[in-house]
């Protein structure tokens, strides 16, 4: 009889897709794993990994032994899922990981909407974790969080998205200020005009590991903008806060910024359809595609990106 925890820290290495990764999920360190891992090589007589690079990958043998291993370990999975289904929903708990790219302001919109739909006896517990790209695609693979929101797109076969939303980027400045005379503010680029020809114009940008940061410098690459930037942060709230202040000009994805437009805290510049289009996307493991709480929430963010994309 094979030893079960062995089998169990091989499927998991074998799904993280290395010692390292999965060392920290089952949290025991690399070395003790890798003896492990070792006792049952041994103990099958084959040989289960094999280097390819500088990570590892299995062997013909191995991938033999991964389908048992994943039709067991995931028939588990799958009674355990379908028992948590009918637990009520007071007593379930739902987690969200969240990418450090999106606004913190829209998750919370997000969440309030999902909550809103229970009455206050019966709500989830809802966890939201804010991680990076690669943190969140690890902990959805292993399903340590029910779903993650990133503005990444996802490739991997075991992920599904819940819902993906494409929203206009669009140009805001300081309610307070005033366009040179016959410029146009909602034509696209005499909108840009104006603030180029205005030599105090200044930018307020992402800071550089934003993948919007990289969208807005491309398009400043493509228009020949010069892109003087007075104020960048990772913090897309003091970038709104700094654009209302009057430091300088920014793009922001709509529905980041339709409250303080609609509070007239900022002003649109140009099309209201915007100059490019942000992709945001709710993605949960293939898995847990039909769970309810999963489902409801998917419903909620589709609402708000429906409520926030929506210029009044």
């Amino acid at each position: 009889m094979y030893n079960y925890n062995h089998l169990y820290y091989f499927y998991v290495t074998a799904k993280a897709g290395g010692v390292t990764s999965a060392s920290t999920h089952l949290r025991i360190s690399q070395p003790s794993l890798s003896s492990q891992l070792k006792v049952l090589e041994q103990s099958l007589d084959i040989k289960l990994f094999q280097k390819a690079g500088r990570s590892i990958e299995l062997t013909h043998s191995g991938a033999e032994v991964f389908g048992y291993c994943r039709q067991m370990f995931e028939f588990s999975e799958k009674m355990s899922e379908q028992i948590s289904k009918r637990v009520p929903s007071s007593t379930r708990k739902i987690c969200l990981g969240v990418s450090e790219h999106v606004d913190r302001s829209f998750v919370a919109d997000v969440v309030s909407s999902f909550l809103k739909k229970y009455d206050s006896d019966k709500r989830p517990k809802v966890t939201v974790i804010s991680a990076t790209q690669n943190q969140l695609l690890e902990k959805l693979r292993f399903k340590e969080f029910d779903a993650i929101l990133t503005d990444s797109g996802l490739t991997d076969p075991n992920f599904v998205d819940l819902d993906r939303a494409e929203v206009p980027v669009v140009l805001t400045c300081s309610s307070q200020w005033k366009p040179i005379e016959n410029v146009n503010k909602q034509d696209s680029f005499a909108a840009i005009d104006g603030i180029i020809s205005d030599e105090d114009s200044q930018w307020i940008v992402p800071s550089s590991k934003f993948k919007f940061r990289g969208e807005i410098d491309k398009f400043f690459d493509t228009n020949n903008i010069k892109n003087k930037i007075a104020f960048e942060s990772d913090v897309i709230s003091s970038l709104v806060h700094a654009v209302s202040d009057e430091i300088g000009f920014a793009f922001f994805p709509i529905l980041y910024v339709n409250q303080f437009l609609r509070e007239k805290s900022l002003q649109l510049l140009g099309p209201k359809e915007g100059y490019w289009k942000y992709q945001l996307s709710l993605t949960c493991h293939i898995q847990n595609k039909d769970d309810v709480l999963v489902k409801q929430l998917a419903d909620s963010f589709k609402d708000i990106c429906l409520k926030e994309t929506t210029i009044a």
